[in-house]
């Protein structure tokens, strides 16, 4: 058994509900509410992003536009702010696509205790 502690690459302890912004590796693009997925037993968005690229905010920046996603609440900035604390990745983020695959495999098989 494991207790699954999530931090973003500050070190910021992350909780279910918390906003993170997810950065592509030169911009914060995505912002994410952590929660967990029950159908598909991930955690979004680890489930689709690399740890590295989190920065965890306390509010979403006012031109955010929510996804139309139904799983999770994803927000998108037509104009992102730099990542100036990126570091040299060759790949953040995996397509949405790859993510899905994952997701029918089961890559991710967490189970949460009530």
């Amino acid at each position: 058994m494991f207790i699954l502690k999530l931090q973003d690459r500050e070190g910021k302890e992350l909780n279910e509900g918390d906003l993170v912004a997810i950065s592509n590796g030169k911009e914060f693009t995505f912002y994410c509410e952590v929660k967990f997925l029950e159908k598909e037993q991930a955690i979004a968005p680890f489930h689709t992003f690399s740890f590295h690229s989190f920065v965890k905010v306390d509010k979403l920046p006012e031109n955010a536009i929510k996804s139309s996603e139904e799983r999770c609440n994803i927000w998108y900035i037509p104009n992102a702010e730099e990542d100036k604390g990126a570091d040299s990745f060759n790949r953040y983020l995996i397509s949405w696509r790859e993510c899905e695959i994952a997701l029918e495999k089961r890559a991710f098989n967490i189970q949460k205790f009530k």
